[in-house]
């Protein structure tokens, strides 16, 4: 008789655990990350933000930007660079862990320079303002790790190469990504 009941009190208690829902969304559910660098934003006068759509647990889509907001009597006036990328997960958590990523920097400048004109009657400086875009491939790699509130922290960093039209005064055809952020998986 005692295992009789014992038996039917273990039977019910799994039917009742099994029946209580959850209210909480599933993490696979939760599919958007939204994220911003508050170092770079505090270090610098530079915006970093980043959204990504995850596709499935090992693989998301999602573009970053970063733009730039100086001084206007810097030489360098503007610096915006947006980067759709691909991330490959390598992790045990949905969406989460170690990555590796390929993105493609669209990078847009706004330089000040002087050159000095010897051939004309005025022999002093002329001022010179130029916006250039160029357009590159790049990798990078990183982790990401995600809480059970669907805080996320992320810490990556990758390099690219710049293709197009190549500055006389900044002959530096790299160009990099980074991200020490903080965000939200909804």
């Amino acid at each position: 008789m005692k295992k009789t009941i014992l038996l039917l009190t273990i039977a019910a208690l799994c039917n009742v655990a099994k029946a209580q829902t959850s209210s909480e969304t599933p993490t696979s559910d939760r599919k958007n990350d939204i994220m911003i660098s508050p170092i770079e934003l505090i270090a610098s006068p530079l915006l970093n933000i980043s959204y990504e759509r995850l596709i499935s647990a090992q693989s998301g889509v999602g573009i970053n930007g970063m733009f730039y907001f100086g001084d206007k009597n810097e030489d360098t006036t503007g610096f915006t660079q947006v980067s759709p990328y691909y991330r490959m997960y390598f992790g045990k958590k949905y969406g989460g862990g170690f990555f590796v990523e390929g993105f493609v920097p669209i990078t847009s400048t706004k330089d000040r320079y002087y050159t000095y004109n010897y051939y004309n009657n005025y022999a002093g400086p002329d001022y010179h303002e130029e916006t250039r875009t160029t357009v590159g491939i790049g990798v990078g790699f990183g982790g990401k790790w995600i809480t059970r509130n669907n805080i996320i922290f992320e810490a990556s960093m990758g390099v690219g190469r710049r293709f197009g039209d190549n500055d006389k005064y900044d002959d530096s055809n790299l160009t990099g990504k980074g991200m020490l952020g903080i965000g939200y998986r909804f």
